[in-house]
């Protein structure tokens, strides 16, 4: 019973020793960091918006305090302890707060966001910091709404007089490969008409009509009967003739129409890093005469053809804005004038403006941009011609139509240089390219040898 008891004693003593040693320790390093913070150490920043109030050093009593900016932040003691500090308008500012009975004073560091600012304030958005009158952006940010976001709070801040650095980086791919396709859709009609009829009777009466430039001569008198040699109405038509020598009839119908449908492709690719522009024309230039002082006369060049400007931006690591204005314009003769003796046709143009966001390989579709031209010729007799049914053995009709579409589609993707020392794909005629080949056997055997000619593969 007396070696319990003495047991018991040991154990309760050395429970008390070790709390009585952990609390010393507790208490150490809670002095330690006290004498840290009034030893002058920088004890934080802290972020305010205007007009909003933050309490610090709660409990102690501070006999003085400086505030570096007071344009910035104000700061007021409390009665109980501490100091009450307010944000008055966007900006960065020092506080130092001196307690009763040590010589460091507490620093802080105060950063002012204006309450748009902070609206707008983003975690992952780069950080804005107000220097007087001027706004710093610096950081990293994943897509481009963050930073635009950034941009609108550093804005916001400094107000319209104020001026923004922007030092922060985007971090995505910032090369933009644009796949293009421009495809013309030509479309013509061509329909044309024309009859010929010649009759004669047993009495020497005869009768024809023909179609403009189908008659070539024409021999007769009083006593002579009617001769008459004449071309088809058209051509190159589909031609019905009827012949009968009986009845001294003889008629030509001339019926003509076409459809043409081409189709006209280019398929450039461009490059272009983000937020600037790149361009690509298929066509050529024109040259006009322009006349200047002195009877001397320049040349100035006019592009022509189908051509393409576009601008990408990066928005983030999958989203593409992109600006496409698609132009075409072609030589127009009908409308030329003349410059110092030198016909200048004019130009035809079709052009577009649009712009719209797409995913990483997305493709859109501009179209809708269509010339039409139209052209119709009637032929015919006075009076006879008009006349309902009849009328058409005495008219002649020529009809065209030419429709042409431009359509455009445009594909983006994000791509990334090849890497240093990379072996390099190789271009289509470097694998048909023969160097040193066979040459006397290919020149011998002709079609029997298997060897290709010299230069490129068959």
């Amino acid at each position: 019973m007396t070696r319990n008891r003495h047991f018991n004693r040991w154990k309760w003593a050395t429970l008390a020793a070790c709390a009585s040693a952990a609390l010393a320790v507790n208490v150490y390093a809670a002095s330690r960091e006290a004498s840290a913070e009034v030893s002058g150490a920088n004890a934080g920043v802290i972020a305010l918006t205007t007009g909003g109030q933050k309490p610090l050093a709660r409990g102690r009593t501070i006999w003085r305090v400086g505030i570096g900016d007071p344009s910035v932040a104000d700061v007021n003691v409390l009665k109980g302890g501490g100091v009450l500090l307010v944000g008055k308008s966007a900006g960065t500012t020092n506080l130092l707060l001196w307690e009763r009975g040590h010589d460091a004073p507490l620093s802080y560091t105060v950063d002012v966001m204006a309450s748009a600012s902070a609206a707008l304030a983003h975690a992952d958005a780069p950080r804005v910091r107000v220097l007087g009158k001027t706004a710093v952006l610096d950081g990293s940010t994943p897509t481009m709404e963050t930073h635009e976001r950034a941009v609108a709070a550093a804005k916001a801040s400094v107000g319209k007089d104020g001026a923004i650095v922007d030092a922060s980086t985007v971090a995505t791919k910032s090369v933009v490969q644009v796949d293009v396709k421009v495809v013309e859709f030509s479309k013509t009609v061509l329909k044309e008409a024309g009859f010929n009829l010649f009759s004669q009777n047993n009495a020497g009466f005869a009768f024809g009509t023909f179609a403009p430039s189908a008659l070539t001569s024409v021999t007769g008198g009083a006593n002579n009967p009617l001769s008459v040699t004449a071309t088809s109405p058209i051509g190159s038509a589909f031609n019905l003739l009827l012949n009968s020598t009986s009845h001294g009839l003889f008629a030509n119908l001339s019926l003509l129409e076409g459809n043409n449908l081409a189709r006209v492709l280019a398929q450039p690719t461009l490059v272009a890093l983000s937020g600037q522009s790149a361009s690509f024309l298929a066509g050529g230039e024109i040259p006009v005469p322009v006349p200047q002082s002195l009877g001397t006369t320049t040349i100035v060049y006019k592009p022509y053809g189908i051509g393409l400007s576009l601008t990408p931006t990066v928005l983030g690591p999958q989203r593409i804005a992109l600006k496409v204005a698609p132009e075409a314009s072609q030589l127009d003769f009908a409308h030329a004038i003349t410059i110092d003796g030198v016909s200048v046709p004019a130009l035809t143009t079709r052009r577009a403006e649009t712009a719209v966001e797409l995913g990483d390989g997305e493709s859109f579709v501009i179209g809708g941009l269509v010339d039409r031209e139209t052209a119709s010729n009637v032929n015919k007799v006075p009076v006879l011609g008009d006349l309902p049914i009849i009328g058409a053995f005495f008219k002649t009709l020529q009809y065209s139509q030419q429709d042409r579409e431009l359509v455009i589609i445009v594909t983006p993707h994000l791509v990334a240089p090849i890497a240093k020392n990379a072996a390099l794909p190789a271009t289509p005629g470097q694998q048909s390219e023969q160097r040193d080949g066979p040459v006397w056997r290919s020149f011998v055997g002709g079609a029997l040898s298997s060897d290709a000619a010299p230069g490129f593969s068959r």
